[in-house]
């Protein structure tokens, strides 16, 4: 066989592998040449609550981020976590108008885009549930079907902690409700008793994570974790 012939043949042979490999990829959804999975080294968790209204917002935020980096010093995982507050952005021209506040929400989306999770603080906030930016927080990454972690710390907001409780439970303290009909407000309108913590959608998008509220920024952070190192 001639050197042009055989370089043909090997060509061919090796087109065929190639074409092979390819079909078994598709056929069953896993690569056909190397079926190690890759795993990502960095994954961001957007940082969601109601202290971007904190006096100092800033710091609370400082402060978030230096804990997740003691857990990573402390764990020493295969990876990195890497928290992404709101206030990370710089929004140019800032003002207290329309404009700025759509830029606002253009730059919480984009950080939430880049996020691989999110932990959210579901303290009650100016009433008796949670603050309605951080609940559209929570359901727009359940909406794009990442894991969403929570936890309840009041103290930043009220000097002491207390426990997440029961969502009726926490309105009949913080909202007037009616006296002679058991289970609504003074209004008539029925007040929401699941036996859980806040409304059942807020409750129900956290399915996606662990399943409940945890009692600490930081054990919602090590429950991240331990999901990540719980699918390699």
């Amino acid at each position: 066989m001639s050197l042009n012939k055989h370089v043909r043949l090997m060509r061919t042979i090796f087109s065929i592998v190639l074409i092979a490999c390819l079909l078994q990829s598709c056929a069953t959804g896993k690569p056909g040449v190397n079926t190690t999975p890759i795993h990502q080294s960095t994954y961001y968790i957007y940082l969601a609550g109601p202290e971007v209204f904190l006096p100092d917002p800033i710091a609370a935020g400082v402060n978030k981020k230096a804990t997740i980096e003691r857990l990573n010093q402390e764990n020493e995982w295969p990876f990195r976590l890497v928290g992404l507050y709101p206030m990370d952005n710089e929004i140019e021209n800032f003002a207290p108008d329309f404009a700025t506040g759509m830029k606002i929400y253009h730059a919480n989306i984009d950080l939430m885009k880049k996020a691989d999770f999110i932990t959210a603080n579901m303290v009650r906030f100016r009433g008796p549930s949670m603050d309605v930016g951080t609940a559209f927080e929570m359901g727009y990454m359940a909406g794009l079907d990442k894991p969403v972690f929570a936890y309840y710390d009041a103290k930043p907001f009220y000097g002491t902690a207390e426990k997440p409780g029961i969502y009726s439970e926490r309105v009949a303290r913080h909202y007037p409700v009616s006296k002679d009909k058991p289970g609504h407000d003074v209004h008539g309108q029925s007040i929401e008793n699941f036996q859980m913590a806040d409304n059942l959608m807020m409750i129900g998008s956290l399915e996606t994570g662990e399943g409940k509220i945890s009692d600490s920024f930081e054990t919602a952070i090590l429950k991240i974790a331990n999901s990540i190192n719980s699918a390699k």
